[in-house]
């Protein structure tokens, strides 16, 4: 738990540093040709490695825990939200139920102290028995009541040398705990290092006496009590060192050694270590009972987290909680406050469904990665995440399949990319792609281009094969031929390898108007990737012979991968594609580029509905654009914004359309401090509000999701209403995204 001032003073200098969205407009050097084939500004590509032949230890799932993560009675959230996380450590004792504890009765067992007890008492009953079987670990300060709500003029434990008092409630609470026959772990004192839980010092004279009496009091009853400490508010090797070294001395070692908010568990855990073996201290288990600040908790750095987590020493650690505290029941916020699941709660899931046994993986650029291997369930699960607000293409490459020879089926193992955005509400991760992939040599490449800095995804195979045409294909620009799923290209085509953010790294590219390419395939469908960037122009695409249609290619962010173009469905047999690059250009391209990436080829008979996210900045007044009315500016280069890119107003009466085919749209937009109301409208329906105002930065969450529409042609509507929630400093609105469903 974190204490109010150092709360407020975190959300103080956050806001501070997000006061991103002034009208401040960059402008961007156009430049012919060679931007194609570079990535996007403040994009890092890069390449993680999965060998599944290298296995480890059984996943422990050690970031699977909450600090008061349940309502007053345990009860709550229920089972069908909190099972799916197989949780493993549970932290609480009451803290900031009415009644201040044992101070709030006068140094004495009454109603403030029995009320927080019996909270703990009840949340450990149910998570430490069946099915759950998680540990419980008991905060006793906040059982005392040291919650940073203590009043002043409070008596701390062993204050001017006397621990009388002190030793007489560690007494009483050892007895009630063993009483109602609920095992628990004994955590002595929260963040002791001069806070508002502990103003008497760190590892002062005074807190070793406190620690040294708690520690003899609770062995003298239950000489099998389990205790946790020291429990700091960081990794400090000094601290706790010290720590170790003093309570060595004194015979009052905890049995797990405990800290807060490590910046990478992987190396925190192999330096404690290094220091219990500098004190001659047999091994012990290590545990964190806080992770994650509160602009640390979205989708993508909690994937991060877990992966590290996963990777490390640490036996067990717990979500923190920086709003909502502390018996809402909504696991810290991985629930919204009407406990639906968010994306961070899908995280959670996904790392649940690591198991069998890890397998040895590779980071790069600030992405990490963890993944599992188990045959009994028929799968392999990768997790991805980034600690740096990536936004490029990480190649996943796989490695080791030899070793899983039941994965490979008819030369194919299927694959399916799933992301999870930092959402809340979220009902289900979005599909990105799903089909069977060839091996060869034993490897697999899968290309994961992140939509947006704070989203994480996950990568499920299992056996591939299936009945022969079904399925989807990928087929790269660079396959050629006049045979099946190949490329022809006619004069004035070129050929670029190497570029870092396309499938295989070719760009198949002309600069010639007229210049003509073809894709035969046999299926039902067919997406064309191509290259969307400052530089690029329009080309038309034709199917069998049918009537063409113009796609513009240019974009104010580069996007090398997008779909630019999806057929209707057809009959199944074969089909040609037809692409030709026109010579003309949107008026505010700096080229007629055209570069083909890959084509997807569906081959099953009704493929399942997939999600194109558009960027608020891709612009004009066809299918996938955003068009923009008076008073609307554009700020770039927003690190927690897909494509890096907000267009805002604060104008009241300014008005966005977003033209798109589908059957439903999920707009994101931002949520702060100084954001107004919205009214949102689709195909001139009556209009929504929206309340833009949030007290905590969500620069790409849905704020708004239409309901399930016709399939076809539909425009979603955006107006300022120069009204604001009376707790917002300002009228801003800023557009981030969408999300179509076709």
């Amino acid at each position: 738990m974190t204490p109010h001032a150092r709360l407020h003073a975190r959300i103080r200098l956050t806001r501070l540093i997000r006061r991103w969205l002034a009208p401040v407009l960059a402008v961007a050097a156009v430049v012919a040709m060679t931007p194609l084939l570079a990535a996007p500004a403040g994009a890092a590509d890069g390449t993680v490695t999965v060998n599944l032949a290298q296995r480890g230890k059984v996943p422990t799932r050690a970031g699977a825990g909450f600090l008061y993560g349940l309502d007053q009675n345990g009860s709550a959230p229920a089972d069908d939200l909190l099972q799916p996380l197989r949780p493993t450590l549970f932290r609480g004792g009451g803290a900031r139920i009415a009644g201040h504890g044992w101070i709030g009765d006068g140094y004495a067992a009454g109603p403030g102290y029995q009320v927080r007890l019996t909270s703990a008492l009840d949340q450990a009953r149910r998570v430490t028995a069946a099915p759950y079987g998680a540990a419980y670990h008991l905060l006793v300060s906040d059982v005392w009541g040291a919650d940073t709500e203590q009043p002043a003029g409070t008596v701390y434990p062993c204050d001017n040398g006397d621990c009388a008092n002190w030793r007489t409630f560690v007494g009483r609470l050892v007895a009630d705990v063993r009483a109602s026959g609920v095992p628990v772990r004994y955590d002595i004192w929260n963040e002791p290092e001069g806070t508002s839980f502990w103003p008497r010092g760190v590892n002062s004279a005074q807190y070793f006496q406190m620690w040294d009496t708690a520690v003899n009091e609770i062995r003298r009853l239950d000489p099998s009590a389990v205790v946790v400490g020291p429990s700091f508010g960081g990794y400090n090797r000094t601290w706790i060192n010290d720590f170790l070294a003093r309570t060595k001395a004194d015979g009052t070692l905890p049995n797990v050694l405990n800290w807060h908010f490590s910046s990478d568990p992987v190396a925190d855990a192999t330096d404690a270590k290094g220091v219990l073996a500098a004190n001659g201290i047999p091994a012990m288990p290590l545990t964190m009972d806080e992770y994650l600040f509160s602009q640390q908790q979205n989708s993508g750095y909690l994937a991060w987290y877990l992966d590290r987590l996963a990777l490390s020493d640490i036996s067990a650690a717990a979500h923190a909680i920086w709003s909502d505290c502390c018996v809402a029941g909504t696991l810290d916020s991985v629930l919204t406050s009407g406990r639906q699941p968010t994306g961070q709660w899908w995280v959670y899931r996904a790392y649940a469904q690591m198991t069998g046994n890890l397998v040895a993986t590779t980071n790069a650029n600030g992405v990490a990665v963890a993944a599992a291997l188990d045959q009994g369930q028929g799968r392999a699960v990768a997790l991805l995440g980034n600690q740096s607000g990536q936004t490029g293409t990480t190649t996943v490459a796989v490695n080791g399949l030899s070793a899983a020879p039941w994965l490979v089926v008819n030369g194919t193992v299927r694959v399916k990319v799933e992301r999870i955005p930092n959402q809340s509400p979220l009902s289900a991760p979005l599909t990105v792609s799903e089909g069977n992939v060839a091996v060869t040599g034993g490897a697999i490449s899968v290309p994961v281009t992140h939509a947006s800095g704070t989203d994480a995804y996950t990568i499920t195979l299992t056996p591939g094969g299936g009945a022969p045409g079904t399925g989807t294909v990928t087929v790269d620009g660079d396959t050629t031929g006049t045979g099946d799923l190949q490329f022809q290209y006619g004069p004035n085509w070129g050929l670029t390898t190497g570029v870092p953010d396309m499938y295989a790294g070719t760009a198949n590219w002309s600069h010639t108007a007229g210049a003509t390419a073809t894709f035969r395939f046999t299926g039902t469908q067919v997406a064309l990737r191509a290259v969307r960037d400052v530089d690029q122009g329009r080309m038309t695409v034709s199917v069998d012979g049918g009537a063409a249609q113009t796609v513009d290619d240019y974009s104010a962010s580069r996007d090398a991968s997008a779909v630019v173009w999806t057929s209707p469905v057809m009959s199944s047999g074969a089909h040609t594609l037809t692409i030709v690059n026109t010579g003309q250009r949107n008026p505010q391209s700096g080229g007629v580029n055209i570069a083909l990436d890959r084509a997807d080829v569906s081959q099953q008979a009704a493929p399942p509905p997939t999600t194109v996210t558009v960027d608020g900045d891709t612009t004009g007044t066809g299918d996938l654009q955003f068009q923009y009315g008076p008073n609307w500016g554009l700020t770039t280069g927003v690190p927690d914004m897909y494509a890096g890119t907000a267009n805002w107003s604060y104008t009241a009466g300014a008005t966005a359309t977003f033209r798109f085919t589908g059957t439903r749209v999920a707009l994101h937009a931002v949520r702060d401090v100084d954001q107004q109301i919205i009214a949102v409208s689709m195909d001139g329906g009556q209009e929504t509000t929206v309340d833009g105002y949030s007290p905590s930065r969500n620069a790409s969450g849905v704020v708004w999701t239409s309901p399930v529409l016709p399939t076809g042609a539909h425009t979603l509507r955006v107006r300022l209403t120069g009204n604001r929630n009376a707790a917002s400093s300002g009228y801003n609105a800023a557009l981030d995204s969408a999300d179509v469903t076709r």
